[in-house]
């Protein structure tokens, strides 16, 4: 059961979601003292522009924890190397991992943080740092800090939507879980005066907890918080960037349960290339239209593939 919470430690400007289950509520409130505020950022004050819901292209990336340049991605992207040579300009990046440094508490007692990530090969990309040198509209909601020790510098992360369409209405959902905090990230894409297009991104748990054997009895975890988003998914036109950690795949519980909500718009996916792992999802739903996305076969610098998809 998901219902609207009220912990002190949320910031206001986003409403808030979160399971009843006290266990579950002090776990979160233990991994949210180590992390900074959500992030609403604009790009700029120009106005609303008419957009065809088919002219937005939307990405779901995994960019581990800022190893994945997303500004050079996003460069290709636009000069159409993703989209058989056709340009793009209305774009909609739902991330799972990215990392961000400003705004990070210092580690006090109490509060819970994640083995920290490092960059792989050069600084690892902030995504305030991103989104200022896109001129994109960001929303951020940190999930978990990016160290646990007082020693590791202050950084959280988790999920973001950048998008060159003005960004409203966001609102956060602290998924249960038995090990570290995942939070879901929703917001509205404005994509005319009086139309918008909602969007949305997740990252589930990659592991159970010691009694549920880890990664044996994990597809069940992720499937108790794929259900518990039922309640509290945007309505009408949606499009989502999942991360679902399947390690067994497609036929997880978790992905089976998105397909059956989203059944009413037909996907088709492109997964053709080499090292595509079923972790990694796109979910649209647009009644009367269908949807495609396929998998970019460029990390990037991430350890995921893009993907790329769009209504048609």
């Amino acid at each position: 059961m998901v219902s609207e919470a009220s912990i002190s430690c949320r910031t206001p400007s986003v409403q808030w979601f979160g399971p009843d289950d006290l266990t579950d509520r002090r776990r979160l409130d233990a991994w949210c003292a180590g992390v900074g505020p959500v992030v609403l950022g604009d790009a700029r004050a120009d106005g609303t522009r008419e957009v065809a819901l088919h002219g937005i292209t939307f990405v779901s990336w995994n960019v581990h924890v800022g190893n994945g340049d997303l500004v050079r991605f996003v460069d290709d992207l636009r000069a159409g190397r993703w989209t058989a040579g056709h340009p793009v300009f209305d774009i909609v990046l739902l991330l799972q991992e990215v990392l961000r440094r400003g705004e990070v508490p210092v580690l006090s007692a109490g509060a819970s943080g994640a083995g920290r990530i490092r960059a792989k090969n050069r600084r690892a990309v902030d995504i305030e740092d991103a989104a200022r040198e896109l001129g994109m509209w960001l929303a951020y909601a940190p999930s978990m800090r990016n160290g646990k020790t007082v020693a590791d510098p202050s950084e959280d992360r988790g999920n973001a939507i950048l998008s060159t369409l003005p960004l409203a209405d966001a609102r956060a959902v602290e998924l249960p879980g038995e090990r570290q905090r995942r939070v879901a990230l929703f917001a509205r894409i404005a994509r005319g005066p009086a139309d918008h297009v909602s969007v949305g991104v997740l990252h589930f748990d990659a592991l159970a907890a010691r009694r549920r054997f880890w990664l044996f009895g994990s597809s069940r975890v992720r499937a108790m918080q794929a259900e518990s988003l039922a309640a509290v998914l945007p309505e009408g036109t949606l499009a989502l960037g999942a991360d679902l950690n399947t390690w067994r795949g497609a036929n997880e519980p978790a992905p089976k349960y998105f397909r059956r909500l989203f059944a009413s718009t037909a996907v088709t996916i492109d997964e053709s290339g080499p090292g595509h792992r079923s972790l990694d999802y796109m979910f649209f739903r647009a009644p009367g239209t269908s949807a495609r996305y396929r998998v970019v076969q460029d990390k990037y610098g991430s350890d995921h593939y893009p993907l790329v998809g769009w209504f048609e």
